[in-house]
């Protein structure tokens, strides 16, 4: 039977909500529903006239010939149990994906804790600068596309390819559905305690994908990733594209300028060099993957790296939200030590005489787990200020009592968006909100009061 309208559950999550868009453009008839309807999703789906129910309640399920299940979705939700007992035709997204749009695709997929969407929205931009009409599925919102799904009219597709499992019934990370000729692993560490026990049982499903990859593809990762090589040690059947520092790897990059704003690639003893918008090592590191695996295309280094000039980033990744002289303030997704100690890594190699005030928001399942607490002392080393925001008022006044000289809590976002005006910021301070959430509106407060 030809599907001809699919129902789509949690469906404003940044993977299903790219589905959807890729469904509609194969022509089927979306539509979705979800508990949390919020942007930058909602509004994306709303653009694109997908309609989205609010809450799963039996009474709303529209019929479909097929519902795709997000794994957000557990067992005892009204719809889901709805679907069983009547014996409706469902699936996960990442097997839709693969039986629907990835078949017969040259797939490149970008995996590892950090950095997925930056790296997958940096090869998407080169691609198409070079003229290209790849495919790609970017679990966020890119600044130089109208959409974060789309797709394309050539053979290569790009995909973020995260380690979260598939859905209630296939315990399975995403990533293994995919396919890849070309495998990223960006970094590997231990994420996502609602799923995993540990480090091994990630490392695990990494290496069930490894598994199913052909000596002609090939996987591209940092050599100096302990993690990812214990991973590689299990076993490798396809080609081993490795990066490293220079006098060690045939594959390098450094800086130019300190905050990495100005970086040199070496790749195969061919050099570019590009001067463009983004800082951070953490940048030029996920540059340098997406240049290793466009290589395997034979795309052009120089041509390649001269489109990431004109790479504008990805919403919620440092984005500027004021840009003054004396005073800026920057919006983040970080929600692990790494990824918040990268970051402030790179405002602190811009801004070195500037006061920098990081204000986090203990949201990840993993990081109120307090599994992460006795990291985040040393990864916010360079801020000057630290406000933290979460449940937990034990975990949040523990953090502070480690270092109460510069750690503090946030009680009330508005109370607090009042107080940082009105007593706490300072000429040319610098500014960053982390989290992976809203922050209780905190950005659009801030916004409007400086």
């Amino acid at each position: 039977m030809t599907v001809k309208k699919i129902h789509i559950l949690g469906i404003c999550g940044t993977f299903m909500g790219g589905l959807a868009l890729l469904a509609r453009e194969l022509g089927f008839e979306v539509s979705g529903c979800d508990e949390n309807v919020y942007p930058p999703m909602s509004d994306l789906l709303k653009e694109q006239n997908i309609k989205v129910i609010k809450g799963y309640n039996k009474k709303d399920l529209p019929e479909a010939e097929l519902y795709l299940i997000g794994n957000v979705i557990s067992r005892g939700n009204e719809s889901i149990e709805h679907i069983l007992d009547s014996k409706l035709p469902h699936t996960s997204g990442p097997a839709w994906l693969s039986e629907n749009v990835l078949k017969n695709r040259r797939v490149i997929a970008v995996s590892g804790t950090h950095g997925k969407t930056s790296t997958t929205a940096m090869l998407t931009w080169i691609l198409v600068n070079l003229g290209m009409d790849p495919g790609f599925l970017i679990a966020g919102k890119p600044k130089d596309f109208s959409v974060s799904a789309k797709l394309g009219k050539d053979e290569i597709f790009v995909i973020e390819a995260d380690e979260y499992d598939t859905a209630f019934f296939d315990k399975r990370a995403k990533l293994i559905h995919y396919n890849p000729e070309v495998l990223i692993i960006n970094n590997l560490e231990f994420d996502h305690a609602d799923i995993y026990s540990n480090l091994p049982e990630i490392q695990k499903q990494f290496h069930n994908l490894i598994r199913t990859m052909s000596s002609e593809d090939c996987i591209v990762f940092p050599g100096d990733d302990k993690n990812i090589r214990e991973v590689l040690d299990l076993g490798v059947w396809s080609k081993e594209v490795e990066f490293g520092v220079e006098g060690n790897s045939s594959n390098y990059f450094e800086a130019i300028k300190k905050d990495h704003s100005s970086v040199r690639f070496s790749i195969n003893k061919k050099v570019a060099e590009i001067n463009w918008n983004l800082l951070g090592e953490h940048n030029a590191r996920n540059a340098i993957t997406a240049l290793l695996a466009l290589q395997h295309f034979n795309l052009s280094l120089s041509d390649s790296a001269k489109s990431l000039e004109s790479f504008s980033g990805v919403k919620r990744r440092l984005d500027t939200i004021i840009d003054r002289k004396d005073l800026k303030l920057f919006d983040d997704f970080a929600h692990h030590p790494t990824a918040i100690q990268e970051t402030l890594k790179g405002l602190r190699s811009r801004y070195l005489d500037n006061r920098i005030i990081a204000l986090i928001e203990i949201r990840s399942n993993t990081m109120k787990s307090g599994l992460h607490d006795k990291n985040l002392t040393g990864a916010t080393s360079e801020a000057d200020l630290v406000f933290w925001k979460g449940a937990d008022k034990d975990q949040l006044n523990n953090l502070v009592n480690k270092s109460p000289e510069k750690n503090y809590v946030i009680d009330s976002v508005d109370s607090f968006s009042d107080e940082l005006k009105n007593s706490i910021i300072k000429d040319n301070d610098v500014i960053i909100m982390m989290s992976n959430g809203s922050f209780d509106g905190l950005v659009d407060l801030l916004n409007s009061k400086l």
